[in-house]
């Protein structure tokens, strides 16, 4: 049995992406131990800073996919760099949906003609999605309908894209995001890759969100939280956790006027994010998985929007009794501080985390 898996996100610069990859390697050795696993590392499409071409190109594959022209699914994927190469001596596929499933993606159309080119050859297809958030983009919606459609195996992690994925006719599980099968670190792990940080008793873990970007409206709405922050937790120092190139942008333009200490990726990996996460007092920000890492080791979080609607989509799965903040709705900050004290305490008897021991391939 040989197991391609894609998009292999072990090397990203996010928390997320790492543990996610880590997650589902350590999953399919546990269920399959046999298995040859197969990360597949995709190149990028040749033209890739002129996105003109590649939305042509893409839009031309989309509809080969529509027409089941398979020949011209080939001759589009070779295109945009997918070579035959990645079919070859494949019987099983783990798709690795990520936060790649939504109309901004400059990757879904070549991960849906991977899809479509596998189950033609005959493999064994299962798709695991993070979020799906098609908003109201129809013909996305009847690629993924189509594409859904011929896999083996559909999956999510998060019931908001399970209820996407229902009404256009699919049946997807809900299986819960693949770090949940990590597990939790002891407490003698946890100082130990820590143990070079010297971390205060009590501080803050503040991250970013795929919702801000690298000019002067994110810096607006960052600068107004991290004020908020101040006023209500007097002398309480921030850590900024930064796995993103945005979220490092962002936190250097700020880290002069508010003194925090910047913790962040490429330099700092996912288990010593996990292991400062479980230390803090609280962790806020529209970070997913930093949220979810916060959930497993009952620290009280306050999650805040991204790109799409996989953070309601968290705090739905964990029933966790707080509501996604907007950026730019300050107005509810020290509303939101109020209520996390007060639950804070009743914290581990009202989430919900999910443990995970098995991955269907087969």
């Amino acid at each position: 049995m040989k197991i391609a898996y894609f998009p292999n996100t072990a090397r990203s610069i996010n928390w997320g992406g790492q543990a996610t990859s880590e997650g589902i390697k350590k999953l399919i050795k546990e269920t399959y131990p046999d298995a040859e696993f197969i990360p597949l590392d995709l190149p990028l499409f040749p033209l890739h800073k002129i996105r003109i071409f590649r939305i042509f190109l893409e839009k031309q594959l989309a509809n080969a996919i529509l027409e089941d022209d398979r020949n011209k699914v080939i001759k589009y994927l070779k295109k945009l760099n997918i070579d035959d190469s990645f079919f070859d001596n494949i019987d099983t596929v783990c798709f690795n949906g990520e936060g790649a499933v939504h109309p901004k993606s400059g990757y879904l159309m070549r991960f849906m003609g991977m899809l479509y080119e596998y189950k033609k050859r005959g493999a064994f297809v299962a798709v695991l999605n993070q979020t799906v958030d098609l908003g109201n983009d129809k013909f996305l919606k009847k690629i993924i309908k189509k594409v859904y459609s011929m896999v083996d195996y559909l999956a999510v992690r998060e019931p908001v894209s399970q209820r996407e994925l229902q009404g256009l006719g699919l049946n997807p599980e809900l299986v819960g995001d693949a770090v949940y099968a990590l597990g939790r670190y002891s407490y003698e792990q946890i100082d130990t890759l820590v143990s070079d940080l010297d971390l205060p008793g009590k501080f803050i873990a503040v991250t970013g969100s795929s919702y801000l970007r690298r000019d002067g409206r994110s810096l607006k709405m960052l600068d107004k939280l991290l004020e908020e922050i101040q006023k209500f937790y007097k002398d309480v120092p921030i850590y900024f956790l930064a796995n993103a190139k945005t979220d490092i942008y962002l936190a250097k333009k700020l880290q002069l006027k508010y003194g925090f200490i910047i913790f962040a990726a490429p330099k700092e990996k996912y288990q010593r994010a996990i292991a400062v996460i479980s230390k803090a007092y609280l962790v806020i920000g529209g970070r997913q998985h930093p949220n979810i890492f916060a959930a497993m080791y009952g620290v009280p979080f306050i999650p805040f929007q991204g790109n799409t609607h996989k953070m309601n989509g968290v705090v739905e799965l964990l029933n966790y009794p707080m509501k996604v903040l907007n950026w730019e709705d300050s107005e509810q900050f020290k509303d939101a501080f109020n209520k996390v004290e007060k639950i804070r305490d009743t914290l581990n008897d009202l989430i919900k985390v999910p443990i995970l021991h098995t991955i269907t391939l087969s």
